[in-house]
């Protein structure tokens, strides 16, 4: 198959979209001016390999995407986490395919778009929660559908197009199999994420709270390296949603972790979207609910391609209560119970940064990592406290961390808002409660009902002190009077979906924009090419 790559200054700095012919065997790809072109395929990201050996379709440890050729055969490549995926659309016979690591970009280039009307792209999206097995796999449009990919990978040949599994980690006997197997596969990766054959060799970002997940991931990562760390220093306080808490928010600086580690780092603010909301549209434009604003400011630091190393999937980590309570997650699927980190995808690739979750390393061997969590063998590390990961301790605590800078109260920074969402810059709120009423979601009497709305709902589902009060003697007194159990149901929950719906269309705009833009040529006039 011959590849021929269009690259294009226009587009964000990592997204990709390519266009596969298997009848003429030949696949184009156009892509942002970050994404590595190589003789046998592309890839925005990171594996736990020899870069020149591109040999990331057969990797368990891949973050970002690309493809590969193999024979005549193209193999797209997904991130291991489920933070990210392919999107792709192909014709009844197979032959004619097109892929992107963006939802809006392959809807740019189809000239098709999210439908206003349908009322359930929230459930698809949760349904990610479910793993990698049980997801929602198809995404209607005005058109019809496409189909989103969560870490399998891609195979694309002469009429077929499937879904192919990524390579299992190593069963963990104990814990030193495992923290050998997160400290060895991260160095590969820091090593590939710098390989002096990169066009543009990567720095390593990462995250800091004072909390068990982040501390555990730079544990490790410092023994190899990090550029920049950013501490959110702010968390947010439980039971509160973000448009009332600014006065209760907790101190999560990670900055003295960092000072002992002997990391750069670098405060970041939590609630910058209320000052600058630019780029919400892009956060929606991934996630119909996302608190992943806390992360906003790190793309002011991007200069060149960055690794960006998170604590997502750190529920991994959690003893046997967390289990109890949530049956059925002790398998390979990396199933979730919140889209945390979920929200990102269309920041980073403008940025120009991929995401790292950490704990994915070998994550698919949950059982074994849930046995050696409630083994005997770590019992030393064990708190027996509501807050308590024995493994992540071990790993900072073996750094030499005392136990007392981190991991003792379960605190978070994200931004949470009650629904349905509305978005907080003032100018794009405008224009999506004008798209609800151009699209007949709303009525303009309903639309102006919406900030009511919404602090209703936020009596139902908050758990702060004075309103879940005042809810439940509410609804106890009602049930009471009827003889049956009551509880209020929230309204407008069917626009729980709108707000992506809405932000996808706008994004692609921008992407059809980008796509006019002409495209650069080689000194020789020639566009770039590569055959195996």
């Amino acid at each position: 198959m011959k590849l021929t790559f269009l690259p294009n200054q226009a587009m964000p700095r990592l997204a990709w979209l390519a266009r596969v012919d298997s009848l003429e065997q030949k696949a184009t790809v156009t892509h942002g001016p970050w994404v590595e072109v190589f003789e046998q395929g592309f890839i925005e990201g990171l594996w736990d390999g020899s870069f020149t050996e591109a040999g990331f379709d057969q990797s368990a440890c891949v973050f970002g995407s690309g493809a590969v050729l193999r024979g005549e055969s193209l193999v797209f490549v997904a991130s291991a986490s489920t933070t990210d995926y392919l999107y792709w659309w192909a014709s009844g016979d197979a032959n004619h395919v097109v892929v992107a690591n963006s939802l809006p970009l392959l809807l740019a280039q189809q000239n098709d778009e999210l439908a206003p009307v349908f009322t359930a792209y929230d459930a698809i999206n949760s349904s990610l929660m479910q793993g990698i097995q049980r997801y929602v796999r198809q995404i209607p449009t005005k058109n019809g559908k496409v189909n989103r990919l969560m870490h399998w990978n891609l195979e694309v040949a002469p009429g077929r197009v499937r879904e192919l599994d990524k390579p299992l980690p190593p069963a963990f006997a104990d814990f030193t199999a495992y923290a050998g197997y997160l400290g060895d596969c991260y160095r590969r990766l820091a090593a590939n994420s710098r390989d002096a054959s990169r066009s543009r060799q990567m720095v390593i970002f990462s995250t800091q709270s004072k909390g068990y997940d982040s501390t555990a991931a730079n544990a490790i990562a410092k023994e190899h390296g990090v550029d920049l760390v950013f501490t959110v220093t702010k968390s947010k306080s439980k039971g509160y949603f973000a448009d009332e808490d600014k006065q209760l928010e907790l101190d999560d600086d990670g900055g003295a972790i960092c000072e002992f580690f002997g990391l750069p780092c670098e405060p970041i603010d939590r609630r910058a979207l209320e000052h600058d909301g630019a780029q919400e549209y892009l956060f929606y434009a991934c996630m119909h609910e996302t608190g992943d604003f806390n992360l906003q400011q790190i793309s002011d630091h991007v200069r060149q391609p960055a690794v960006l190393l998170t604590g997502c999937l750190g529920e991994m980590w959690y003893p046997g209560h967390y289990y109890a309570d949530r049956p059925g997650m002790l398998n390979p699927d990396l199933m979730r119970v919140d889209l945390g980190n979920h929200g990102l995808t269309e920041v980073r690739l403008q940025a120009g940064y991929v995401q790292l979750a950490f704990p994915y390393l070998g994550a698919r061997s949950r059982a074994d990592i849930f046995r050696i969590t409630e083994s005997e063998e770590m019992e030393p590390w064990r708190l027996h406290t509501d807050y308590d990961r024995p493994i992540p301790r071990r790993l900072a605590e073996q750094a030499g961390l005392p136990r007392a800078m981190f991991g003792q109260i379960k605190m978070a920074s994200v931004l949470e808002y009650p629904a349905p969402v509305i978005p907080v810059d003032a100018k794009l709120r405008q224009e999506y409660l004008a798209f609800l009423v151009a699209q007949g979601v709303l009525s303009r009497a309903q639309a102006r009902l919406l900030p009511w709305v919404r602090r209703w709902n936020a009596l139902l589902w908050t758990t702060s002190p004075r309103r879940h009060a005042w809810n439940y003697y509410l609804q106890r007194g009602i049930s009471k009077l009827l003889g049956r159990r009551f509880a209020f149901s929230p309204v407008f929950s069917r626009l729980n979906g709108s707000i992506f719906c809405f932000c996808v269309n706008k994004r692609i705009k921008d992407y059809q924009q980008a796509m006019t833009t002409p495209t650069p040529r080689a000194a020789n006039g020639q566009l770039r090419t590569a055959e195996p």
